[in-house]
C-alpha cells in the first residue's frame, strides 16, 4: 500500500516508525507547522516532522490539511494519528481507500481529544487502540481492529501513551495489510454506549483535596508528565506540580482536606477520604524533585489549597 500519513506528537511518530518498518510505502508525511517554543523562542519542528526530515520523506506542514488534498489523492490510503485538525470531507475521502485513524481508546469509549488522560482519571483498568475508518463524525467511524492493554494502578499518562503508541504501530500495519488483501472486517460502533473524552480545561488540572484519595491519585498519574496536576501553598509563589503520588491510606479522614500531616522526609496530605503521599513534585522555576530531596533543608507545613 502507498500511504500518506498525518500526525504531530511523539505518539504519532511511533506510529510512523511502525509503518516505515513495514512492507508499506509512506509516500507523504503531513504534520502541523513548526512553532516557536521555550525561552529562546526557537522554531521547533514536531516529532513527526523531525522523523520525516531524518528519513528523507516528503514532508508538508500546511496551515490547513485541505491544502494538500490533491497530493493525498495519489495514495491508496491516509493514516491519521493525533494530527490535531478536523478533516473535511474532501480530504477524508481523497485517498482511494479513505482515511484511517489510530485512536488511543477502545471505541466507542473515550471519543475525543483526551482519551488517555480521561481513562486514567476515571480509574479504568484497561485501555487500548482502535483502528477506525474515519467518517465526518467525531471518532464515530467503523472499527477495523482493536488491541487491548491493562492499566496498572500506578501507570501514568505518559507511560500509557508510550504503550498505546507501540500497540498502535502494530495494529495499523496489520489493518493496512488486511485492507490491501481485501480481508478487513469493519464493525459499526455502538453509539448508545459511546463516551466523550473532552480536552482538559485548566481548572481540571487543579487537585481538589476534598475528593477521595484514589481519585486524587488517578488525577496525578493521568497528568504526568506532560501536564502535571497542580496545587497551591501559601509559602510557594505559583502552582506546585504534583508528578508522582501513592495512596498512603484510604480510611476516613481526621483533618481538613489539604492538611499536610507531620511525617519524616515524606509529604502526606489529607484528602476528603484517605491520605495521599506526594513522592515527586516541582515548584515554579525549579527542578522535578523526589519528596525527600525537596524537604531537605526546608519544612512544609500547613495545608495545600485548590
Amino acid at each position: 500500500m502507498k500511504l500518506a500519513f498525518a500526525g504531530t506528537p511523539a505518539f504519532a511518530a511511533t506510529i510512523l516508525r511502525g509503518l516505515l518498518a513495514s512492507d508499506h510505502e509512506v509516500g507523504l508525511v503531513i504534520s502541523q507547522p513548526s512553532r516557536r517554543r521555550g525561552r529562546g523562542r526557537k522554531l521547533s519542528a514536531t516529532p513527526v516532522a523531525e522523523l520525516a526530515l531524518a528519513t528523507g520523506l516528503p514532508l508538508r506542514q500546511p496551515a490547513r490539511i485541505g491544502e494538500v488534498t490533491e497530493e493525498i489523492s495519489t495514495h491508496d490510503a491516509l493514516v491519521v494519528a493525533a494530527y490535531g485538525q478536523i478533516l473535511r470531507p474532501g480530504t477524508l475521502y481523497a485517498a482511494r481507500e479513505g482515511a484511517w485513524n489510530v485512536h488511543a481508546s477502545l471505541l466507542p469509549a473515550y471519543r475525543g481529544a483526551a482519551p488517555i488522560e480521561r481513562a486514567i482519571m476515571a480509574g479504568e483498568k484497561e485501555s487500548g487502540v482502535s483502528i477506525m475508518r474515519m467518517d465526518e463524525g467525531l471518532d464515530t467511524g467503523p472499527v477495523a481492529l482493536q488491541y487491548r492493554t491493562p492499566i496498572p494502578p500506578d501507570m501514568t499518562g505518559g507511560e500509557l501513551t508510550l504503550a498505546l503508541a507501540e500497540l498502535g504501530s502494530k495494529a495499523v500495519v496489520e489493518a493496512m495489510s488486511k485492507l490491501e488483501e481485501n480481508c478487513l472486517t469493519l464493525s459499526e460502533q455502538d453509539n448508545l454506549n459511546a463516551t466523550y473524552a473532552a480536552k482538559l480545561e485548566d481548572e481540571e488540572r487543579v487537585i481538589r483535596w476534598g475528593e477521595r484519595v484514589e481519585k486524587v491519585h488517578d488525577l496525578v498519574r493521568a497528568l504526568t508528565p506532560y501536564i502535571g496536576a497542580r496545587t497551591f501553598h501559601p509559602e510557594v509563589s505559583g502552582p506546585i506540580k504534583v508528578l508522582r503520588s501513592k495512596v498512603f491510606r484510604d480510611d476516613l479522614s481526621h483533618s481538613e482536606s489539604g492538611t499536610i500531616l507531620p511525617a519524616n522526609e515524606r509529604i502526606l496530605v489529607e484528602c476528603g477520604k484517605g491520605v495521599l503521599e506526594i513522592t515527586e513534585l516541582q515548584v515554579p522555576g525549579g527542578r522535578v524533585l523526589a519528596a525527600d530531596a525537596f524537604l531537605r533543608g526546608r519544612r512544609l507545613e500547613g495545608a495545600f489549597s485548590s
